[in-house]
């Protein structure tokens, strides 16, 4: 048997990261094979917690601040899908945020979700997602009766929802808060912990440790923030999504990662933060991605620009030429995500790199908004409905069975059961022409209602 994931794995292993895991492929963990073990008697069981499990689950409630706190091993998919499930009946209609991960629009299928999608702020001169209207959230709850709705916070660039005020609007009419902070474990370990979402009451909470927190990828955690839901409720959820066959070696990762950021990390987060805003004044940084819809910025997400060139030719000339991997690149923005793992040297490397080019006048920008096309059948309805695959430039007028979106940023440009229009044609044109990748595109095919 040939070995072709180890072969290409090992061309890229020794890059320097500014992107996801946390850990930066850095030997961090110390974890022994031998850990890698099942339910015995003395290693308690994720499924049913009595024993250390338990204990560990204690310790990271105290630090989160959470009623309770359960570890999952099917990474933040798994753990959206339990909240959701827990908030929600088949038939409910649930508010989500149209720049909300695949995952959350895979679980309106597995509950038969009616959804009704809040969109994000869009800033044209920019080219960048921002947060929501607290009008139209207002709106929407008048006219829809709303059982559950989730909110994504901090988003993939960095900005942090009013989620005070937004969950504050959300409770005063009984629906329950889910946070997707997948994002954001990090921000309880900084100044920004007064803006996350346990802290400001939100009802479920989500966050991947891996993402900003050094720990394996695919480990996950999930918070009761309040009372709204009981620990019996959630742990009959977890024994439904969870594998029952869950990774010691995770769990143990989420232990490590967690014990490394109370105890060293949190000072390491605030030195690698003096870091990147002395890389700012090094390099003249000089965008803005403040907006009235967020309270904050993560000041771990680094957003920048070189020249005329798009983040995505960013991304993959610091891959060939700098060895240095970022996080991802969209038409104009590139991205690396910092963690307390990448070192001052490294992020000096970061520096040399971006100054190593001749900036000229950034890419015009030229605005791509995408609009909530009209929807004709319920989610579950269309996913399940006989299909067919026609070529995306002869699917105007046809319903859609899957998520089509480009990525990054991941907005869906049409979701399931939505009418594919010229709009969305063009927006696939343009973007596979800047050589952004489309999901859900099936060489050039779309899946549609047959």
């Amino acid at each position: 048997m040939k070995s072709p994931l180890k072969n290409e794995i090992n061309k890229i292993k020794d890059v320097i990261s500014f992107g996801m895991p946390a850990h930066k492929g850095k030997n961090f963990f110390d974890l022994d094979i031998k850990s890698d073990l099942t339910e015995i008697l003395d290693t308690d069981n994720l499924l049913n917690p009595r024993g250390a499990i338990k204990d560990l689950h204690l310790e990271i409630k105290k630090i989160f601040g959470s009623k309770e706190s359960f570890m999952t091993t099917n990474g933040s998919t798994g753990a959206l899908h339990i909240a959701i499930s827990m908030a929600t009946s088949s038939g409910d209609k649930i508010l989500i945020q149209r720049n909300a991960h695949k995952s959350i629009y895979n679980a309106l299928l597995l509950n038969d979700l009616d959804p009704i999608y809040l969109n994000t702020i869009y800033d044209e001169n920019r080219a960048m997602y921002f947060g929501i209207d607290q009008e139209e959230l207002k709106y929407k709850i008048k006219k829809n009766n709303i059982k559950a709705c989730v909110l994504v916070s901090p988003n993939y660039f960095g900005g942090i929802l009013k989620l005070k005020e937004i969950v504050k609007i959300l409770h005063d009419n009984d629906i329950a808060v889910i946070v997707d902070e997948a994002h954001g474990a990090h921000l309880y370990f900084s100044d920004l912990k007064k803006y996350s979402a346990i802290e400001v009451g939100a009802d479920l909470v989500i966050n991947s440790t891996h993402k900003m927190i050094p720990s394996l990828t695919q480990t996950a955690l999930i918070h009761r923030g309040t009372n709204r839901f009981s620990h019996d409720e959630l742990l009959k959820f977890i024994n439904i999504y969870n594998s029952t066959s869950p990774s010691y070696l995770f769990m143990l990762s989420i232990e490590a990662g967690l014990k490394y950021m109370d105890e060293v990390g949190r000072f390491e987060l605030k030195n690698r933060i003096e870091d990147i805003e002395s890389l700012k004044r090094e390099i003249n940084y000089n965008l803005d991605l403040s907006h009235d819809s967020i309270i904050a910025l993560d000041p771990m997400k680094f957003i920048f620009r070189i020249g005329n060139m798009s983040g995505e030719e960013v991304l993959k000339d610091f891959l060939k030429n700098k060895n240095i991997r970022l996080e991802m690149g969209d038409l104009y923005y590139a991205l690396a995500l910092i963690s307390p793992i990448n070192s001052k040297a490294e992020i000096e490397k970061l520096k040399d790199a971006i100054l190593s080019y001749k900036n000229n006048e950034y890419k015009e920008i030229s605005p791509l908004k995408i609009e909530i096309p009209k929807r004709k059948m319920m989610p579950k309805k269309a996913f399940l409905a006989r299909g067919e695959y026609l070529a995306y430039k002869d699917a105007k007028g046809r319903i859609s069975k899957e998520i089509i979106a480009a990525y990054p940023p991941g907005v869906p440009l049409v979701s399931f059961g939505e009418i594919i229009d010229d709009k969305i044609i063009e927006s696939i044109d343009r973007f596979l022409n800047e050589g952004i990748e489309i999901i859900g595109l099936h060489e050039d095919k779309i899946e549609v209602v047959k």
